[in-house]
């Protein structure tokens, strides 16, 4: 291009700048959103990967009937060592599950991500403080801290090096500081504020197979085969659980049934075995719907420039008769849409460092611009080339191939079929993706309104739970603190349990009812628990006080009877978890754990045969006592609860239990925003559209004018091929918009039922852009003066 093709250039771009604007605009949105996506999914599938091992790291899970679970044994750790070379090293984790106090000499505080592990999960995990190797220590264990928690422990020192902390109380097990990690990477499984290393983690604690407290990971050598492995490895259990003392270890193997899964590190954070697989949807989700705006946001690019460089054919005439050859014409067109989209690629990093704090809050993580890697480069240079070869290569070779005779003689250009089906098929395109996006939009509005409105079977609001370290495993020792809390003024119940709902799911044991076998939930409670948590009763009674024998009594749910096949609940005796029992009542199922699983059968009981921990305190009050009773509890926890300690720790239910419809409000809340874009380009697609058809039917409209046409007939006659794309757009969308929310309702085991509202209000949104976007034109066509126009 020389200089005077740089000034036609702009001189062209002056005298339709709100389009070009608009262009652009659009193309700098859709390429915003890509980076954005790019640099979310570039963050959640990059967890571990700094870990120079990650690819031969896995955490070893058991498979029960009711699911999988990540924890493992305590013995099972040594054996694989022992028994297999394939492996190279062997650690175990021990994870808190709420907030331990830790002592130094400047006072107590509350570490909230504690973790035990063995020496070895340094290697594994490849977890390295600051200027030193980790060794194992014959004498005190050694702790490693995180920079925010050494300032917090140590806040007047400034060496830490070999200082002492106690856990649990001011003798407690001592620990000796090692170093501080300083930076801990935001992408990892295993994140951590405290981490205490030890020869031997499992030292004292449970050592049947029985047990269910730690996590096993295993680093295996490179040429081992995993598959292989992993069959060995479920051997070995097996053969090690069957002949364990503890009745556990032996109910939880089936013997036509692995025992033992191995679950690649690389995979934990998104689709774990033992969890749920929503945040590889989402991510793949994400993916899939950031190239499908960028496809868009580049035919409506095409379609936009197709329009404009349509009324540039005199100077094409003009350039082919004083001699210049087509490849030039050609290549000049190319090289302006190339700085068109450089242009709209700087325009969407702007947006990008400007809305990505926006971004952060949205999906709940802490993307950096320099994130922005040589892969994500490579991605948008190849990104900025196709968009350049697709708007460009066929509009430039189409606007080379003009005939400089038709186009000088002052006939318009319009290209006639070679540019009305591509221009026709574009806005199918654009309001096919658009309306699949309103579909999809509604429906998942749809289904989280469905889980927030719902009777999940209980009640959240107005509980407290409490982060309390001491066990009340025997309704007596509970008694006291549940009459000093129940003292204050407003509340109304006091319970306290194994687990609370949307906290950490419970251990499952088997049943055994008229020698029908079951595994089933096991639950922990005490008196008050179903009136704290207002939960219905079914049939029978709840526990209580008045009946001293209620702590070989069990409560059943509704899952659990229905298992069973009970016609008469009330009075069976239930046999398992190292006792018998009795039933005495039965009560309402509730979604603890939220609406993509069933509800499984669960057995509540009073006494300890288990193995369980009752540590969840929660205390339902009256809505305008709750603030004046915290305040009560901070001042007087210490004398209320002695065994847990100084600090009065709590949380509100109901925001525990939201967090299980965290990764869906994100997905619905990015969906807002690719809905509304979608929705953008296509109007803007139909604007230029429309303004391109009424410019090329200038003379036709001026002479329908001059026979009295009615702006109402040239409404009708200008829209009706739009229309008619739009209603083809919903003929195909339709049928993919129902498959991708159904394939998505189905993750739900308590979902909405499909109906015709979605596609119906997509039908709507869509007619009626069509209708606002043209009607502007029209009104515009419908002003001017015929005489005017058939002159030219």
């Amino acid at each position: 291009m020389n200089n005077l093709d740089f000034k036609i250039a702009f001189r062209t771009f002056l005298k339709a700048k709100w389009y070009n604007l608009l262009n652009i605009l659009g193309l700098s949105l859709g390429l915003a959103a890509f980076i954005f996506v790019t640099l979310y999914v570039d963050h959640e599938t990059s967890y571990d990967k700094w870990n120079k091992n990650y690819k031969r790291v896995y955490l070893v899970e058991r498979e029960l009937p009711n699911g999988p679970s990540p924890y493992t044994p305590a013995p099972l750790a040594a054996t694989l060592k022992a028994q297999c070379p394939e492996i190279e090293e062997v650690g175990r984790t021990n994870t808190a599950l709420f907030q331990i106090p830790f002592y130094t000499s400047d006072g107590r505080f509350l570490i909230k991500k504690w973790a035990g592990a063995d020496y070895s999960i340094a290697k594994i995990l490849g977890i390295k403080p600051k200027g030193f190797n980790l060794k194992p220590d014959s004498q005190l264990p050694t702790t490693l801290l995180s920079k925010e928690t050494a300032e917090v422990l140590f806040p007047k020192h400034e060496t830490i090096i070999n200082k002492t902390v106690n856990m649990m109380s001011k003798s407690g097990m001592p620990f000796t500081v090692a170093g501080v990690v300083d930076d801990i990477p935001g992408n990892t499984n295993f994140k951590f504020d405290c981490i205490g290393f030890s020869n031997d983690i499992a030292s004292g604690k449970d050592q049947s197979y029985g047990s269910r407290v730690f996590q096993t990971y295993i680093l295996v050598k490179p040429d081992a085969d995993i598959a292989q492995l992993s069959k060995k490895i479920d051997a070995i259990y097996k053969k090690a659980a069957l002949a364990d003392t503890s009745r556990a270890a032996r109910e939880s193997i089936s013997p036509d049934a692995p025992a033992i899964y191995l679950d690649a590190l690389q995979n934990l954070h998104l689709k774990p075995h033992y969890g749920s697989p929503v945040g590889d949807h989402i991510v793949k989700g994400l993916m899939a719907l950031a190239i499908i705006i960028l496809v868009v946001t580049g035919v409506n690019f095409t379609n936009l420039y197709i329009t404009q460089a349509s009324r540039r054919a005199k100077e094409v005439g003009i350039k082919k008769v004083n001699g210049i050859k087509k490849g030039k014409i050609a290549l000049q067109f190319i090289l302006e849409i190339f700085i068109q989209c450089l242009i709209g690629l700087a325009i969407a990093f702007v947006l990008v460092v400007a809305g990505l704090p926006y971004f952060n809050q949205l999906l709940r993580v802490d993307l950096l611009i320099s994130g922005i890697g040589l892969n994500i480069v490579i991605q948008l240079i190849a990104m900025l080339i196709a968009l350049t070869l697709l708007a460009g290569v066929y509009p430039a070779l189409l606007m080379a191939g003009f005939n400089p005779a038709v186009v000088l003689r002052g006939d318009q250009f319009t290209a006639g079929g070679r540019l009305s089906w591509l221009k026709t098929g574009i806005t199918v395109l654009q309001f096919t993706f658009a309306i699949v996006f309103v579909i999809t939009l509604v429906v998942i509005n749809q289904q989280i309104r469905y889980m927030r409105t719902q009777d999940a079977g209980f009640t959240a609001r107005q509980v407290v739970y409490v982060d309390n370290l001491a066990i009340f495993n025997t309704p007596d020792k509970f008694t006291p603190v549940r009459d000093r809390i129940k003292a204050i003024p407003g509340v109304k119940h006091v319970t306290v349990s194994t687990n609370v709902p949307g906290g950490i799911k419970p251990v499952s044991n088997e049943y055994t009812v008229n020698n029908k076998a079951l595994t089933m939930n096991t639950i922990g409670v005490d008196y008050d628990y179903f009136e704290t948590l207002n939960i219905n009763l079914q049939q029978g009674r709840f526990f209580n006080q008045s009946f001293p024998g209620d702590s070989v009594n069990v409560i059943l749910n509704n899952a659990a009877v229905k298992a069973l096949g009970l016609q008469n609940p009330v009075g069976a005796t239930i046999n398992g978890c190292g006792g018998s029992y009795k039933v005495i009542g039965v009560s309402k199922d509730i979604k603890a754990y939220g609406f993509e699983e069933n509800v499984q059968p669960t057995v509540y009981l009073m006494k300890d045969n288990c193995g369980l921990s009752k540590t969840q305190i929660m205390i339902s009050a009256e809505s305008k006592a709750i603030a004046p009773m915290l305040k009560t509890l901070n001042a007087q926890w210490k004398d209320i609860n002695k065994l847990d300690g100084d600090t009065f720790s709590y949380h509100f239910l109901d925001e525990l239990y939201g967090q299980l419809f965290i990764r869906q409000e994100q997905l619905q809340s990015v969906l807002y925003f690719f809905s509304a874009l979608a929705v953008f380009i296509a109007s803007l697609g139909t604007f230029s559209s429309a303004a391109n058809a009424i410019r090329i039917r200038t003379k036709e409209i001026a002479i329908r004018k001059v026979f009295g046409a009615m702006g109402r007939q040239l409404m009708a006659t200008l829209s009706k091929p739009f229309f008619y794309a739009v209603i083809l757009a919903n003929v195909i969308a339709w049928p993919l918009s129902f498959i991708l929310t159904y394939k998505w309702l189905q993750t739900f085991a308590y979902r909405i039922q499909l109906t015709l509202t979605p596609f119906a209000l997509a039908l709507g949104i869509s007619l009626s852009i069509v209708l606002f976007t043209v009607c502007l034109q029209v009104l515009r066509a419908v002003r001017f003066n015929p005489a005017s126009k058939l002159k030219m």
